[in-house]
């Protein structure tokens, strides 16, 4: 094995197109709130993740998000709201 090969061993680039697993939790800043169809979005890299159950007092705050479908080939989820875990990074 080279000396590069052992250099780059386990290695790999990061997408902007990370999945989410249906039944699995994640934290997120909630980044917009959509009145019309009453759900917040969250985007992690390229990936959109519609939230159930958000409020328009949760734009800006760390929530978590229980994940119910994933749509891969559109980079597209649906969750329901959990809770707040955390405060934006923009707030003094």
């Amino acid at each position: 094995m080279s000396f590069l090969s052992k250099y780059l061993r386990g290695w790999k680039f990061r997408t902007t197109h990370p999945t989410l697993q249906p039944g699995s939790e994640v934290n997120v800043f909630l980044a917009e709130y959509d009145p019309g169809e009453d759900r917040g979005v969250a985007f992690i890299g390229d990936t959109r993740l519609y939230v159930k159950n958000a409020e328009p007092e949760h734009v800006e705050k760390r929530i978590r998000v229980a994940v119910r479908e994933f749509e891969p080939d559109d980079s597209i989820g649906r969750g329901e709201f959990v809770a707040v875990v955390g405060e934006s990074s923009y707030t003094e």
